[in-house]
Parts: C-alpha cells; structure tokens; sequence
C-alpha cells in the first residue's frame, strides 16, 4: 500500500483537483486499493514525510522532506503532465 500525501498552501483547493486526477491515472493504470491519500497543507508536510512514500504538491518542494517530491502543477496547467504521470506511476512500482 502505497501512502501518497497530496498538498496545497491551505490545503483544500487545488489538492482536491489534484487527488481527483491522481486516482484518476491510478485506477486506470490498474492501482485500485493498491494506494492511499492524505489532503494536508504544504506546512504539514515535513513532519508527515517519514510515514508517506512521496508528496505530490502544487507548491515547490518543502524543506525537510523525508520522501519522494513531485510537482503538481502540471496537473493544474496541462503542461508536462504526462512526464508528471510517468513519475507518479514509475514511484508506484519502488
């Protein structure tokens, strides 16, 4: 089981469009039940990277992270999303 920690500044806004998109690609490349995600604010981020395997986030990369980053962004812009779906599932097989 795979723990995926998704963050926004507040932590309600564009994660929630990000974890839609995120279980989106999951479950159609075959993931269902193989995955969980927790919505937090960016600041919370830090001190619930031990227990995550990465944080996928719409802002840049918190100090202090103690597992994998991916950018959010390109989910909200279109732009390189597809390189963004690649790491995303590429993490999902570590």
């Amino acid at each position: 089981m795979k723990k995926i920690l998704v963050a926004c500044g507040a932590g309600i806004a564009t994660s929630t469009t990000v974890i839609s998109k995120i279980k989106n690609l999951l479950d159609s490349n075959g993931y269902q039940n193989q995955y969980s995600i927790k919505q937090i604010k960016v600041s919370e981020a830090p001190g619930l990277s031990d227990s995550a395997d990465f944080l996928v986030s719409t802002t840049a990369k918190p100090g202090n992270l103690n597992c994998d980053f991916v950018s959010g962004v390109p989910f909200l812009t279109g732009m390189g999303k597809e390189t963004v779906e690649k790491e995303i599932l590429d993490l999902m097989e570590k």
